[in-house]
């Protein structure tokens, strides 16, 4: 939904009005909301705006409140990376070739990352090393200390374009007992029917199902419905997956009514599978109903149906912390299932605040989440756990660390215990 062109000092009112009545946390964060801390000016440069801006809103903690500039404010500097202990290591360097995966950044323009640390830990947003956001740290800086097999040397950074993203959807038989699925988002039911319809018979014969959500961004979470046919062992309703006191709460505003009603008719305008195109319009009717009405409980009255397969036998989930949003939910959901094992490291955890809107504001975007889940199932800052914690190390930039760890379950059908010896949180593998 566009808005007028307005001013920077009037947008930064209008994101105060919507903190303050339309945010789905408005009533729960009052008291880390503090707008006069913070000053706007129609002068200042769109870097400056956008930081101030981003600012505010990393005081309410919530992962899915952002904002941004459509117009490139900071460079894209190549490469991505992750820490563990006092370095920060690559992960990713698709387009800046003089840094290879693996490579150990020591210091950045000449601080250490402990203090970088410290210095950061607002924008960094997480205390685990490995849950932290370094890439916007990296793009405000101009020159890396990276050690190579021994050897350190310097770097001066440079702007690349950034990569587009590709989504990924796959699936492949790793034997005749064990399947793999790789999903990097929900944003589209298509993909996710395709894996289904395709591969029906292997899945309905196969022991062994790996679901590697690793990386997701999200979505839907009713485009991922599919595939909970293979995750539960016996036909039940999507709504009794829920404990009583598992409530979802709308602030049904009527800012936020009209910008729900336009994100679920865009959704309306993708292929979609009829009963998902009558949830669909069914939520449109519900928003309609409640119509400027404030906050509200969402009537749990989801009635789709899990028709539960005895085939596969087990379903291992391989997560992490790039997993968000309705990969949260995905993974959360999964884990009511006495065939599911999670493996690897806790989720994002942004879900306790979701169904994100959009307004823009000319040359700048901004998203927050208009509905919230009762506060005994908050997950910022923790994300949702796997049954079996496997730290990140650099180690998981040469081999897999996790999908090897449950190729050795299935191989060996053996208590965890037996095996490598991380975390056990849950269940057995």
């Amino acid at each position: 939904m566009a808005n007028n062109i307005l001013t920077k000092e009037e947008i930064f009112k209008d994101i105060q009005e919507i903190m303050k009545n339309d945010y789905a946390g408005c009533i729960d964060k009052k008291s880390v909301n503090r707008p006069e801390v913070y000053i706007v000016s129609n002068g200042m440069s769109d870097l400056r705006f956008e930081e101030t801006i981003q600012d505010y809103l990393l005081d309410f903690r919530d992962g899915h409140l952002w904002f941004s500039s459509k117009d490139k404010t900071l460079p894209n500097r190549g490469f991505s990376v992750r820490r563990y202990k006092n370095a920060l290591y690559v992960t990713e360097s698709n387009r800046e070739q003089r840094l290879l995966i693996g490579d150990k950044i020591l210091r950045i323009d000449d601080e250490s990352i402990s203090n970088l640390a410290i210095q950061y830990y607002k924008r960094l947003e997480e205390k685990a090393p490995e849950r932290q956001r370094w890439d916007s740290i990296i793009r405000r800086s101009e020159s890396v200390q990276v050690e190579r097999d021994g050897k350190v040397f310097e770097i001066t950074l440079a702007e690349y374009e950034k990569t587009p993203y590709e989504a990924e959807h796959t699936f492949k038989l790793l034997d005749n007992k064990t399947a793999y699925i790789k999903i990097t988002d929900f944003a589209e039911e298509k993909p996710i029917v395709k894996i289904v319809r395709d591969n029906q018979e292997d899945l309905s014969n196969i022991n062994n199902l790996i679901l590697d959500v690793r990386v997701n961004h999200g979505g839907n979470d009713s485009f991922y419905f599919p595939l909970l046919h293979y995750v539960f062992d016996k036909s039940l309703r999507f709504s009794e997956l829920f404990f009583k006191d598992e409530i979802m709460y709308t602030n049904y505003t009527k800012r936020n009514c009209d910008m729900w009603i336009q994100e679920l008719q865009d959704y309306l305008k993708q292929d979609l599978d009829s009963k998902t195109s009558e949830m669909l319009k069914k939520e449109i009717n519900t928003v309609k109903k409640n119509y400027g009405k404030g906050f509200l409980e969402v009537p749990d009255d989801e009635d789709f149906m899990i028709k539960g397969n005895s085939s596969p036998d087990h379903v291992y989930v391989l997560s992490d912390y790039y997993c968000g949003s309705s990969g949260d939910t995905f993974v959360s959901n999964l884990k009511k299932s006495s065939k599911v094992t999670v493996v690897g490291r806790p989720t994002m955890g942004i879900m306790d605040y979701f169904n994100v809107v959009t307004i823009d504001y000319g040359n700048f975007d901004f998203g927050y989440g208009i509905s919230k889940m009762h506060s005994n199932y908050y997950i910022n800052g923790k994300g949702v756990e796997p049954h079996i914690y496997i730290p990140w190390t650099p180690d998981h930039l040469k081999r897999d660390v996790d999908l090897e760890y449950v190729l050795d379950c299935i191989k060996n059908k053996m208590n965890t215990f037996n095996l490598i010896p991380y975390s056990r949180i849950g269940r057995d593998c």
